[in-house]
């Protein structure tokens, strides 16, 4: 019989229900399931509710019953043995290996960290990047072990493919000629991504467009476009996490210049350290930084006449302290560089989606607010290699060349590039088997021991003082009335 692997290495209740769909999905072919536990080998917390925590209150973490779940569904279940500092699967792999981990271990520190630039200088730092190294390196080597012991193993299933024990395992699956599938949360609850490629893989992403949506009739694909963008706009359903903050109206400038008849250019900055570690495909534009980019552009479109507004991405608030205060610091050497920029921080209550409606061009780094904006009918010129700019009608400015050699006006865009890749990313999930909660509690109303778990690993951090230092770095990089704005409504 053809085997399949399911590798779990979180026990985060969403990420579980993901793998017991899997697995189910997999038996329901006719094939045999093995679940693969590398949570031992982790080096950064596994869980998103701190078991002693729970423990203590009298509630169990999700997931401590994995095994006996995943045996009552009729598969195998392998636990991979805890790392002991002397192991011999911490010794370094060949150079192709290592090369790709290193890669993988910068996406994670910088995830972890919530950062541009992990500080390697420091020793905790250091600590984590060398569990992170450890845990990939014994990934591959246990994937491989595995695959070598069952020679009807032909499938698996990794999570996301970014990280070093997700990079390493898919590695080491296809090293051994067996077919991987990436598996991530999907785009709506109940949903899960499975795909035989990575979420992250650009050129792959957009290519398989097409593909996904073959069958899907040109009506459907427009109103699944227009529901994906109605759950990201504000409301109290709103998909956006920071759209809870913004009001309704134009700031002041911006419609004093729209009234003035002058056209309006609104630049968005990106949260670029997300995507400063996924690889080659991610870096072919030329500027340094997305700073120097907009100094090029918006130089441009102020001698055209246009009145420009610069939107500092909301998730600004939740980087470290150094990450934000470099990100602050290239705010105000734009505006030192073009006084009439107007500035709206991202804590600012300006709605940013009333702003691209008031805007003539809009200019992003690589954010999904250009892909939006596009599906809107609004011109957009992307600054860096974004996920859309092969399928959505965006142009692409990645050099001073390129930028020379754009006149910068706006034109009549063609909507159906955006919404079909808006489509995409709705179709190309799949509907989850129903299953029981891996929770004993309501997730919508979670009792406050629960709560108290969460915070304590928050960030997936090692150490409950990094994971309270998350959560209270939000409240220190937003001003006394935005968090009290946001206060009152929670």
């Amino acid at each position: 019989m053809a085997v399949s692997v399911i590798v779990v290495g979180v026990y985060d209740p969403t990420w579980l229900a993901i793998f017991e769909h899997v697995v189910r999905s997999e038996i329901r072919r006719g094939r045999e399931a093995i679940v693969l536990d590398t949570t031992r080998v982790a080096t950064t917390p596994i869980d998103t509710y701190h078991r002693g925590i729970l423990r203590a209150t009298g509630l169990a973490y999700p997931g401590h019953d994995i095994r006996e779940r995943m045996l009552a569904h009729g598969a195998r279940y392998i636990a991979a043995p805890a790392l002991d500092p002397l192991d011999q699967r911490q010794q370094p792999l060949d150079d192709r290996l290592e090369e790709l981990l290193a890669v993988a271990v910068g996406s994670q520190l910088g995830t972890l960290l919530r950062t541009d630039v992990p500080e390697m200088n420091r020793r905790g730092v250091r600590r984590i990047a060398e569990g992170l190294y450890a845990e990939g390196r014994a990934t591959y080597r246990l994937v491989r072990a595995l695959v070598a012991s069952d020679p009807d193993i032909d499938r698996a299933f990794v999570a996301n493919g970014r990280f070093p024990a997700q990079k390493l395992g898919t590695v080491a699956f296809l090293d051994a000629g067996v077919h991987v599938d990436n598996v991530e949360i999907g785009e709506r609850p109940g949903r899960a991504y499975v795909q035989g490629y990575g979420p992250h893989e650009r050129v792959r992403s957009q290519a398989a467009v097409d593909e996904v949506l073959a069958d899907v009739s040109e009506e459907q694909i427009e109103s699944i476009a227009e529901h994906w963008l109605d759950r990201r706009a504000p409301g109290s359903t709103a998909g956006n996490q920071f759209s809870t903050l913004w009001n309704h109206g134009l700031p002041q400038q911006i419609a004093a210049a729209q009234r003035d008849g002058r056209r309006i250019a609104g630049i968005f900055t990106s949260s670029a350290d997300e995507f400063s570690f996924l690889g080659p495909e991610w870096q072919t534009q030329e500027w340094s930084d997305q700073f120097h980019g907009f100094d090029a552009i918006i130089a441009r479109f102020e001698a055209k006449g246009y009145a420009c507004y610069l939107r500092v991405h909301p998730n600004l608030a939740g980087k470290s302290m150094a990450a934000f205060r470099r990100e602050r610091d290239g705010v105000r050497w734009l505006a030192s560089r073009h006084p009439d920029l107007v500035v709206l921080w991202h804590d600012d209550a300006a709605n940013s989606y009333a702003l691209i409606e008031a805007s003539d061009a809009v200019v992003v780094w690589l954010s999904t607010v250009g892909l939006e904006a596009s599906a809107r009918g609004h011109s957009v010129w992307t600054m860096a290699t974004s996920r859309y700019g092969m399928v959505a009608d965006v142009r692409q400015v990645l050099s001073s060349t390129e930028l020379a050699a754009d006149d910068l006006e706006p034109w009549a865009v063609d909507t159906r590039g955006a919404k079909r890749f808006l489509a995409y990313l709705d179709q190309r999930d799949e509907d989850m088997l129903p299953a029981p909660s891996w929770l004993q509690w309501d997730p919508k109303r979670p009792p406050r021991r629960a709560r108290l778990a969460r915070v304590a690993v928050s960030g997936g951090t090692p150490g409950v003082g990094r994971a309270v230092r998350s959560l209270l770095d939000v409240y220190l990089h937003r001003s006394v009335r935005s968090n009290v704005r946001a206060l009152r409504r929670r």
